[in-house]
């Protein structure tokens, strides 16, 4: 009956606004339809999105995104982000500070522009441009990752609950990730202890897309290790045993939408698994031993003897810091988490999938109608690892921090560098070097086809390639896409194929980002060490660096990569319209050329070489 009555008092609000909302997209749509190049209705497509990344570089990333759709009521149509009007996206997933982002906006974001948003420094004329870069605030959404003030609360919460954290897991346990996760981001958010509870968060904050008249879901995630779920020995807890999934705002049930489970369970906390670093970390060392063997692994006659010593080992560490509480666990509280009577270990969703594209796909293939086919993942610099994983040919990107850009040099982007170096010189090795080499890779590297996702949208190998260069030429790229079903990523099957077009902003150093630099930043930046050269590694910042702040960003780095965001998808608006045109004809049941089928007809018309040499013959007797 509550369920009923709280879904029933969330439609009269929808009722009471529709004619408001209505009114409001005729004004919008008229002013963008007096531009000329596109109408609202060539562009409406249900959609999804994904906030992903690390901590501040996330949340800073999102903010520069989404605050365009502040600025400028052009954009708030393009990416469904006018939430006075219930202009949203059906479903949302997050994960770690993509999580952190989504909890300060959705309680925010009806606040007053000036409150939650600052104006962006690049749109002011000099002088007020450089005092701007220099000294302005990132607005109440994103001012928690200012330097200073994430390090004074982060210093001061590990004093006052330092012994805590040592009694219960130590510097990587449970208290840790909690206290990480709560003091700097949640702590200063207007929310009432009330309000904190998962399902009343939910009821105040999570609305409604009026057009289709679906909740705008919150989809979680975070990485189950759960060997029961995953089809595995109960033994191993290694990589073959990690699953994306998510704790969802709506449970979507035979068409229908209920409420969230009443239990006591805390945002902060759902937040909190979210973002766990600590535990993915305490588990590396251990994870590996339940790797799935292949033909170079097991080459030694003791290969079976060693491997079942190191799954033991690591059975035995892994039940050893749950119990020490170092490893953060959850028991049999959900459906989704059936197989965890005694505990099963979650942490970061970038250890399984940082877009996060599984827990939005699983989440939207069972919504019909209006079922995304629109999906855009914004704010993780290496994302484009997670989608080569994700379609079946590239390994899990474990040592890149979970998609965490950590690079031990001052700019981040000489790690970049120092890879494709590294790739380079991997050719020119002797060949025994060279194998041992690949070798070495292969044993510590995690393939797992069996969680493909997608695959190009009619089998075409090249959609990946142009993908990838677009890429890194644009700064945003978008790709045709068929989702794979599969019970292991909890993607129901469906009469019909589901075709996404998936749209991914690149967070590394593009053409697009080098021309930001020299036209807006000031020129002040460029005589301090750090920005000297950064039109060469621009946004490509390092997590933890320093000189940007640590762990926060310094009023010059936050606003310089709060601008370029804000920049890039105004700059590439024209491109954005494009691609919800592309997904706009999907739904309405054109699909698009298939190019590799015309290769393949044309390839067929070729001449085979007696044919061919039939045909020199015959033009020889002709002249």
């Amino acid at each position: 009956m509550k369920v009923i009555l709280f879904l029933l008092s969330l439609h009269s609000t929808a009722a009471q606004i529709s004619l408001k909302y209505n009114l409001t997209e005729r004004n919008l749509c008229n002013e963008v339809k007096a531009l000329g190049f596109f109408r609202c209705e060539d562009v409406e497509v249900p959609e999804a999105h994904g906030w992903s990344g690390g901590w501040c570089l996330a949340s800073m990333a999102e903010a520069g995104w989404l605050r365009s759709g502040s600025i400028n009521p052009i954009m708030s149509v393009l990416l469904s982000t006018n939430a006075a009007e219930g202009l949203l996206p059906i479903t949302t997933g997050s994960n770690s500070g993509g999580s952190m982002f989504a909890i300060r906006y959705f309680t925010l974001r009806n606040f007053p522009l000036a409150t939650k948003w600052s104006y962006p420094c690049y749109l002011l004329h000099n002088p007020f441009k450089d005092v701007c870069y220099f000294h302005a605030g990132f607005g109440a959404i994103s001012n928690e990752c200012y330097s200073e003030t994430f390090n004074v609360i982060a210093l001061s919460a590990s004093l006052v609950y330092g012994k805590l954290i040592e009694k219960y897991g130590g510097p990587m346990g449970v208290v840790a990730v909690y206290v990480g996760v709560y003091f700097p981001f949640i702590s200063g958010l207007p929310l009432r202890s009330g309000e904190m509870v998962w399902s009343k968060f939910v009821k105040s904050y999570i609305l409604f897309d009026k057009r289709y008249n679906l909740p705008s879901n919150w989809l979680v995630a975070h990485t189950l290790d759960s060997p029961a779920q995953a089809g595995q020995n109960p033994y191993n807890f290694g990589y073959d045993s990690y699953l994306s999934r998510c704790t969802r705002a709506f449970i979507l049930d035979k068409d229908k939408y209920s409420a969230p489970p009443a239990h006591n369970i805390s945002v902060a906390w759902v937040c909190a698994g979210s973002a766990n670093t600590n535990t993915g970390f305490a588990m590396a060392p251990f994870a590996i031993a339940g790797k799935s063997w292949d033909g170079l692994t097991a080459q030694s006659a003791l290969s079976p003897l060693l491997k079942m010593f190191a799954l033991l080992i690591s059975y035995l560490m892994v039940k050893r810091l749950m119990s020490a509480h170092t490893l953060l666990t959850i028991k049999d509280s959900y459906t989704t988490f059936q197989g965890c009577k005694d505990g099963c270990p979650i942490m970061d969703g970038g250890f399984t999938d940082n877009g996060p594209l599984t827990p939005i796909i699983s989440g939207s293939v069972k919504i019909s109608p209006n079922r995304p086919a629109w999906i855009s993942s914004i704010g993780a610099s290496s994302t484009m690892a997670t989608v080569k994983y994700l379609m079946g040919f590239g390994p899990l990107n474990i040592y890149t921090m979970a998609g965490v850009n950590v690079c031990p040099f001052v700019q981040g982007g000489l790690c970049t560098m120092m890879s494709k170096v590294r790739e380079l010189a991997t050719g020119t090795l002797p060949q025994l070097s060279e194998q041992a080499y690949y070798d070495l890779g292969n044993a510590y590297q995690v393939f797992r086809p069996e969680v493909k996702l997608l695959t190009p949208y009619c089998g075409d190998p090249l959609s990946y390639d142009l993908f990838d260069s677009e890429c890194h030429a644009d700064s945003v790229c978008d790709m045709w896409a068929v989702v794979i079903p599969s019970t292991i990523n909890l993607v129901t099957f469906t009469a019909d194929v589901y075709v996404i077009v998936f749209v991914m902003a690149f967070i590394q150093a593009t053409p697009v980002s080098s021309r930001f630099v020299m036209t807006y930043l000031p020129q002040a930046m460029w005589v301090m060490q750090y920005y000297e050269h950064m039109d060469q590694w621009f946004p490509d910042f390092d997590a933890i660096s320093p000189s940007k702040g640590g762990v926060g960003f310094t009023n010059l780095a936050g606003n310089s990569f709060l601008d370029y965001m804000t920049y890039l998808n105004q700059r590439l608006v024209g491109y954005l319209f494009d691609t919800k045109r592309d997904a706009h004809e999907l739904i309405r049941g054109t699909a698009p050329a298939c190019y590799y089928d015309i290769y393949e007809m044309v390839a067929g018309q070729a001449y085979d070489e007696p044919t061919f040499l039939a045909k020199e013959a015959a033009g020889a007797r002709g002249r």
